[in-house]
Parts: structure tokens; C-alpha cells; sequence
């Protein structure tokens, strides 16, 4: 029995050495701490995966059945290293629904060769450790008797001992098993509890399907503000930018987008930082569940959408995108949100193949051209939705969009704008390659800008301008070749740095402008609150004259009294203007000084996120199990 226990022993400490080793590097790759706060609970579920090789006889049986676990876990290492590096984000299992849209979107660029290096070498090292090992037990080892009898005896001694620690009263271990939903704040769940911690955790919610107990029969109805029902009626025209961010505005190369920002109402500190899928739902629906979100099942309850809402008013639904209708399943998920009307790429270009993820898209200005019949209607309101996509990245490829740019005049206009002083590289002293980098990103705006400059003139001539609310937001920044990063001198450490999602926001409608300049007494109609595409929806039913629930909206209106925090499910952080926090509870960055009534505020504002992320996430189970 010593020399059964002894054998197996020698096998567990090498598995669990290189796991720690594996977990320190990955927690430093990502800016944790060095080990988990809760390590030994990480420890005792690296145990628990390990007591199976007490029922396997063969020593290289039992190498082998590690060596699956130890590759797991330097897997994970390196798809969180490499989505770190690329987006701030870390893995979640719910993210292999989406392992389609990753294969089509990746290339060369968006890989961490570094990560992949530092993959292969733990590799190498364990298995020449693991060889050395067995070759070690092998000439040691002696034949047991009774093989099995005395092995299961020490499994479920093991077993016991796994469950006696887990019934332990402390903090940790009750925090842990209490834990409902570690994918609402899985930066701060991983540093807590590790590796194989966090995603045994994450296994258990898919298993539960994110039962987080909370009661979704509250309805708490908003309160009008002085600015509700100004627009009722009025059709409703969203727009998301991919990509776009405020530094690519300019009076000269992008004349329509910044006349709406001084006529319309510009939000000047609009933040966002969502994978574009998210940020799209969130400005259809004004939130976006952090468990796993699957549309093919057709039985969600949006009936609190825009454009649900909007239907039941009378108006005519559409939305529109260049993509093909399995990517982020929209083909499947948009009828759900109440859209009447849906063209993919298979309506707008049913002859044309579908573009490939290289920079050469189709550019918006060609495919507003097809959209104007399907944007508005002059016989009844309407709602549209358009996600733009030109902008998107890669910005050093597409050698048909370069031409096509330089064909159009843009990257000339860029160059008389720049000797003229009126336009400046963000990346200007640099990297030659970046600097030609964010010329292609200028005038792939500037194309986008044409785009939106069609639809005004459509708009315009059909007579319905002034009858239509057209609102325009940004999805996250501009993370292609580390854009975002090298315009700040940051590195990945520095994902708290708020000021890097920044995105750009504005307002637009005549008549939106003059009331909002009578009612609040300012000189202009650049706003200056706290926004992020949380606050779209109900700012816009709001001066629609509709009233909603809004526990089931992650923002309020921004003409409500007081400010919102925005939370990112990509970073699952919450921040303002001022401070940061991955969990809502302790604050790890902040710009300035601030007063502990700030503090306090801060801190309350999160705490009602926390609870609206858990009202959220029951809603759309109760409600997809009751259809």
C-alpha cells in the first residue's frame, strides 16, 4: 500500500508543480496576483482530477491520463494569453458557441507566437519530466497484491477527504460553493480561484444554466423626465460603427458625421468596450445576459426590445448588415428582437460571394446604395438598424480597398488635411508601418462618413429628416495591430485605463436639438454626462414618451439626475469617469483623488449592476423555459 501511495504521490507533485508553474506565468501574463487569493482550493480540485490514477494499475497509463489533464491546462493558458493580448478578454467556456465566428475572423496578426512558444515549451519540459519519472517508477516499482482492493480504498479516502474540505466552514470555501455566475466577473473569479478553480465553477453554472435565484416578478417602472414623449412617433434610425472611436471625426474628412455632432447631441464621454455581437444587443435591447446566449432556440422573451416595442406601435422593423446570416446566428436571432425585416448578406448581394476577413469589405458606401429602398419608409414609422463594417480590421491589408481609397480621393484628402494642419496621425513619430496603418483606418471612416452622408440626402429629399431620431455608437475601440495601446503608450497591464474605450456617440434630430438647448440652458449641444450605449435604449424611449422596466435595462436615460457606471461583460469590469473596479466591490484604479461620498456612490451604482446582471441573466432562463 506505502509503495501504491508513494508511486502515485510522486506522479501528483509533478502534475501539480508544473500546474502551478503554468498558473504563476498565466496569472503574471494577464496582470494577477502571483498565485490565487484562494489557492487552496485550486490545490484541493487539482487533487480531486487527480485521484483517478489510483484505479489505473499502469504507470504510463496514469503519465498519460496527467499529461490530458496537464494539456488542458496549458490549452487554457494559451487561448487566454493570446485573447489577453488581443482584446483584454480571458476565456470563457461559453465562448466556444462562437468558435466559428473566431475561426473566420483570426489570422496571423491576432496569434501570440509568444504564448504558442511558451505553450510548446511547458510541453516539452513536462513530458521529458513525465519520461524521466516513469522510467524512474518502472525500475523501482514492485508487484502489489490486491491491486484494485487497496487502491479504491485509498480513492475514497481521497474522495472523502475532497468532500470534507469542501464542507469546512470558512469564508473562502462558503464563497466559493455560493459563487452563482463567476462569468459575470471572471477577472476577479480567476485571480481568485485559479485555473481549474474558475472554470470548474463555470462548468457547474452551464449545468445549473445559470439559475442565480433571483426574483424576476419586480417591475420597477421608470420615472418620465422632463424630456419624455418630445419625440413620440418620431421614427428611429440606430447605426453601429464598428470600431469607430472620436479621433477619426474630423470637420474635413468626415463633414456629416461631425455636423451631427454640432447640431445633434454629441456625448462627448461615451464609453464602450464589448465584443461587437454584445454591444449590437445592448443597443437593441439595452442589455445582454452573461450567461450563454444560444437564438437558434427561438424561445427568449424580448418583448421589452425597441424594436419589439416599436412594432406593437405600428412601425415597420428592419435591420440591415453586410455578414452572412450564421455569424453571431443573427439570421436566427434578429426575427426574435422584433424585426420584421432582416438583409444579410444574402439578400443585399445575392450574387456576390461573401468578402473575406482581410480588410477588403465591401465599403459602406457601396452598400448604403442598396440599403436606401430598405431604410425608410414615408407610409409609416419606422425602426432600422444598420451595423456598418468597412471599418473593421485589418488596416494593412485589403490591397483592393487601397486602391479603391486611393481611387476615391481619401488618402489624398488625408494628406492635404495633415499638411494644412487640420487633421493629425494619432500615431504620427512612430512605427512607419502604424502611422500608414491609421491612414487606411481614416479613410475607411471617411467611406463610412459618405455612407451616412447618402442616408441624410435620402432622408432629406423624402421629407422625413426632421421626423427621424438618428442615433450612432461605437461598439469598442480600435484593437487591430494595437492601435488602442500604442495611441496611449499603454501596455496589457494597463486595461483599466479607461480613456482606451472611449467611443464615439451622438444624437441626432432638429427638434431633439432646439428642446434640449431650451430646456437645459446650455450654449451647445455637446454633452458632457457620463454615457455608454447602456443608456441608448431608454434615452430613446424615453423621448419616445414609453416607460419600461428598469431592471431589465443595464442604463437609464441620460436626462434621468444621475450618472450610470458602465460595466463591460468583455472586461467584466465596472468603471466612470474617475475610478475602475473588476468586481464592483474593491476599487484597483482610479484616475484621481475622490471623496468617500463619491466612493460610496460608485460603489452603490455597482451593486445595483450586480443585482440588474443577476435579474437579467434569470430573466432570459425563466423565460426561454417557459416557452
Amino acid at each position: 500500500m506505502k509503495v501504491l501511495l508513494l508511486e502515485k504521490l510522486k506522479m501528483f507533485l509533478v502534475f501539480v508543480g508544473f500546474y502551478l508553474f503554468v498558473e504563476i506565468v498565466t496569472f503574471l501574463w494577464v496582470d494577477f496576483a502571483f498565485l490565487p487569493k484562494d489557492i487552496l482550493i485550486d490545490l484541493v480540485i487539482a487533487f480531486a482530477i487527480s485521484l483517478p490514477i489510483l484505479l489505473i494499475r499502469s504507470i504510463r497509463w496514469s503519465q498519460a491520463y496527467l499529461g490530458f489533464w496537464f494539456f488542458l491546462i496549458v490549452l487554457l493558458f494559451m487561448i487566454n494569453a493570446t485573447m489577453y493580448e488581443v482584446y483584454y478578454d480571458l476565456f470563457t467556456l461559453q465562448q466556444l458557441q462562437l468558435i466559428g465566428e473566431a475561426a473566420d475572423v483570426i489570422n496571423a496578426e491576432l496569434l501570440s507566437w509568444t504564448s504558442i512558444a511558451t505553450t510548446v515549451g511547458f510541453l516539452i519540459a513536462y513530458i521529458l519530466s513525465t519520461i524521466l519519472l516513469t522510467r524512474h517508477l518502472e525500475k523501482r516499482s514492485i508487484k502489489t497484491t490486491d491491486y484494485y482492493r487497496k487502491a479504491l480504498v485509498a480513492f475514497f479516502s481521497g474522495v472523502i477527504l475532497v468532500f470534507g474540505f469542501f464542507m469546512i466552514n470558512t469564508t473562502s470555501i462558503n464563497s466559493f460553493l455560493a459563487d452563482s455566475n463567476v462569468t459575470s466577473f471572471k477577472r476577479a473569479s480567476f485571480e481568485k480561484y485559479g485555473i481549474l478553480g474558475y472554470y470548474t465553477k463555470e462548468i457547474e453554472d452551464i449545468i445549473e444554466n445559470g439559475d442565480s435565484g433571483y426574483d424576476i416578478t419586480p417591475v420597477l417602472l421608470s420615472e418620465p423626465t422632463e424630456y419624455f414623449g418630445e419625440l413620440e412617433g418620431m421614427n428611429v434610425i440606430t447605426i453601429l460603427l464598428e470600431s469607430v472611436q472620436p479621433f477619426a471625426i474630423n470637420e474635413y474628412l468626415t463633414p456629416n458625421m461631425y455636423m451631427m455632432t454640432q447640431e445633434g447631441l454629441y456625448f462627448e464621454n461615451s464609453y464602450s468596450e464589448n465584443k461587437t455581437n454584445v454591444s449590437e444587443l445592448i443597443g437593441i435591447t439595452g442589455n445582454y445576459p452573461t450567461i450563454s446566449l444560444f437564438p437558434t432556440d427561438n424561445t427568449y422573451d424580448f418583448s421589452y426590445s425597441l424594436p419589439s416595442v416599436l412594432r406593437d406601435d405600428g412601425y415597420v422593423t428592419t435591420y440591415l448588415h453586410d455578414n452572412v446570416a450564421t455569424f453571431y446566428v443573427r439570421g436566427a436571432l434578429m426575427p426574435q428582437l422584433g424585426f420584421d425585416n432582416v438583409y444579410l448578406h444574402e439578400e443585399l448581394y445575392p450574387d456576390t460571394p461573401i468578402w473575406r476577413w482581410n480588410g477588403d469589405y465591401t465599403l459602406d458606401s457601396v452598400t448604403m446604395e442598396k440599403m436606401l429602398p430598405l431604410f425608410s419608409s414615408t407610409d409609416e414609422p419606422f425602426y432600422t438598424y444598420w451595423a456598418s463594417l468597412s471599418t473593421h480590421g485589418p488596416y494593412d491589408y485589403g490591397t483592393a480597398n487601397k486602391l479603391l481609397f486611393s481611387e476615391l480621393g481619401y488618402f489624398d484628402a488625408i494628406d492635404q488635411a495633415e499638411a494644412d494642419g487640420l487633421w493629425t496621425n494619432v500615431l504620427e513619430g512612430g512605427d512607419p508601418a502604424d502611422v500608414a496603418k491609421i491612414r487606411h483606418y481614416q479613410a475607411a471612416v471617411m467611406d463610412l462618413d459618405v455612407a451616412i452622408g447618402m442616408m441624410l440626402a435620402d432622408l432629406e429629399a423624402k421629407g422625413i429628416l426632421d421626423d427621424t431620431i438618428i442615433v450612432m455608437y461605437g461598439d469598442h475601440n480600435v484593437y487591430y495591430h494595437d492601435i488602442y495601446l500604442k495611441m496611449f503608450a499603454s501596455t496589457f497591464n494597463d486595461y483599466y485605463n479607461m480613456e482606451m474605450y472611449r467611443n464615439f456617440c451622438v444624437m441626432y434630430n432638429p427638434t431633439l436639438s432646439d428642446i434640449y438647448l431650451e430646456k437645459s440652458g446650455a450654449e451647445n449641444t455637446t454633452i458632457s454626462e457620463f454615457f455608454s450605449p447602456y443608456n441608448i435604449i431608454p434615452t430613446v424611449m424615453d423621448l419616445l414618451g414609453i416607460q419600461y422596466n428598469q431592471n431589465l435595462f443595464m442604463g437609464s436615460s441620460v436626462f434621468a439626475e444621475a450618472e450610470d457606471v458602465f460595466y463591460s461583460i468583455k472586461l467584466t469590469g465596472f468603471f466612470n469617469f474617475n475610478m475602475y473596479s473588476s468586481d464592483g466591490v474593491e476599487i484597483i484604479y482610479y484616475k484621481q483623488e475622490y471623496s468617500p461620498e463619491e466612493l460610496a456612490d460608485f460603489l452603490m451604482k455597482c451593486e445595483e449592476l450586480r443585482y440588474k446582471i443577476g435579474y437579467i441573466n434569470k430573466w432570459y432562463v425563466e423565460t426561454k423555459e417557459a416557452k
